[in-house]
Formats: structure tokens, sequence, C-alpha cells
């Protein structure tokens, strides 16, 4: 069930069975020469619309923009600064409490989002507001990062990787034509967290991260797109479990 196809009326009708709401959200940012900007709302997107079709959840739009500073010293990315992404994540889930919703779950496919999101449910709660608010970082999932280490070996990286580029290709394999496709070294330096964006294109000048996105292809984007969508589903049945105090 998305939410932009439906009517106030037939809220209403789910909120008197579920209280439960997934919440896809990604980044507009570089994914280096051979990967998509809107790689990780693509995959949050898709991995947060096929858990909810099969636990016959409702899905929220998706939140496209993230927390993205770093990737800034690359043409085509947008950035959300952390206190303004902390507002947006306590304005979307303080909307959904208001309506009765009280399991808000973020589906996430971007790092820099993580730290952000959970210090606006640190304020939620110290606010005393009630329900369950987690995120779930599809990429993050015990599962997936074994799967993608079968696949790519050391080669799956921190940004740009294999396994979300080939989810990418999997779901929109036309947006590759002309997409770089050459194999390159991977440079795995030493280095600190966070960076600037100035510190990070010195870093990794095309924009990965110790990755190997050319290994990408549609067989394996469908392979780790289940494997997540799987994985996905059994953290939102724990959550699901849990009763709200």
């Amino acid at each position: 069930m998305l939410l932009e196809n439906m009517s106030y009326k037939e809220v209403e009708i789910y909120l008197q069975e579920k209280d439960t709401v997934l919440v896809p959200i990604g980044s507009v940012e570089q994914h280096s020469p051979y990967g998509l900007i809107g790689t990780d709302f693509i995959t949050a997107e898709a991995v947060a619309r096929e858990v909810g079709k099969r636990l016959d959840l409702l899905v929220a739009p998706t939140l496209p923009y993230g927390m993205s500073q770093h990737h800034m010293g690359f043409k085509g990315s947008i950035t959300l600064s952390p206190q303004t992404y902390i507002s947006v994540i306590k304005g979307i889930t303080t909307s959904f409490l208001e309506h009765g919703f009280q399991r808000i779950i973020y589906i996430n496919g971007h790092g820099g989002n993580i730290n952000p999101t959970k210090v606006a449910f640190d304020q939620l709660k110290y606010e005393g507001n009630r329900g369950i608010y987690q995120i779930i970082s599809w990429f993050l999932l015990e599962d997936v990062l074994t799967l993608a280490k079968e696949l790519f070996q050391d080669l799956e990286g921190h940004h740009a990787t294999p396994s979300e580029v080939s989810i990418t290709k999997f779901l929109r394999p036309e947006a590759f034509e002309g997409k770089s496709t050459q194999p390159k070294k991977v440079e795995k330096p030493q280095y600190y967290w966070p960076l600037n964006k100035d510190e990070f294109k010195k870093l990794f000048p095309d924009g990965r991260m110790e990755s190997a996105p050319w290994l990408a292809t549609e067989k394996y984007g469908k392979l780790i797109l289940e494997e997540a969508v799987r994985a996905t589903i059994n953290e939102v049945r724990n959550i699901l479990k849990m009763e709200v105090v």
C-alpha cells in the first residue's frame, strides 16, 4: 500500500487494524562515474515497497535528500545540513504520531543518514513522545553483507559499492548507457571520519570508497535486492512483535 495513492479515508481504515508505516530514505549524491546519483533513494524505495507489499504495510513517499555534505565536491550532489535533516525526520515522525501511527520504520539507503536520524529519535523521546522509531539500513544487514562478501570478496568497499550499483542496474538498466565500465585500481587509504567535501575528494578522487563498482551486474542486483528484502522483513517482523509501552 502506497500512502501517495490513498485517500485519508483509506488511511483511517488502515489505522483501525495497523499502526506501522515504512518510510524510505536515501540521498542525492555522486556514486562515482559508474553509478547513479539517485542510487541510495532508488534502492531504499525498492526495498521498502517490496517489504510493504509482502507484509501488507503502508509505505510513505520516499525522502530522496539526505545528509551528504562529504559528497559536495562532486557536481550533482545535494545535501541537507545535519540540523535540517534532524528536523525533517522529526517532522515526518511527529506527523505520523499525530495521526495514530505508533511504529515508524525508516528504510535507509545512505550511511550519512544514520546518525542524524538517531539524534532525531533521541530528541523525540526527550520530548516525551511514545512509539517505536527505528532505522533499518538494508546495506548493513548481516545477510546482505555476507552475500556481498561472497560475490565481491574484499572489493565491496563502502561507497559506490558493486552491491548498490548492481541493484540499480537491475532496476534501471537503461540508465547505465554511457556509464564507465573500465576497471581501476582499488585504493584503501587510511582516513578519519567525518570528512568535509575537500578532504573526501582528496582521499577518493573519483568518488569510490575502496570499491569496485565495475563488478556490478543486473543478475547480482536481483539476488542482492531479494536478500535485502528478506533480511529487512525479518527486522520489521521483530519490530511488529514489540509492545508499545
